[in-house]
């Protein structure tokens, strides 16, 4: 299975701010099952995304022009349910520790 076509794109003195765009063209792909020190926000801007989180009993389904907050330390996965999906992930402050 092709991977997804990730670009990151880093910022700030330390580059503390990050912003992820992430092209996937295949559904059933998945990201990896992971958490962070640091908080998340995904915005789908095509395509449907089914998201697996620590912090909820249910997946749930996110589609074009939704915007997700994940705090930092929940666990998630990405599975791409309709492709192509593209996904704008931000990190507000990544080197937060």
């Amino acid at each position: 299975m092709q991977p997804p076509d990730i670009t990151r794109v880093f910022k700030g003195a330390r580059n503390e701010f990050e912003v992820e765009i992430v092209f996937a063209d295949r559904e059933g792909g998945q990201s990896p099952k992971e958490g962070h020190t640091y908080d998340e926000i995904i915005v789908v801007t095509e395509g449907i995304i089914e998201l697996e989180r620590s912090d909820m009993k249910e997946i749930s389904t996110h589609s074009k022009h939704e915007t997700i907050f994940l705090p930092k330390s929940t666990v998630h996965q990405i599975s791409i349910k309709k492709a192509p999906v593209k996904l704008v992930i931000i990190h507000p402050q990544r080197n937060e520790q």
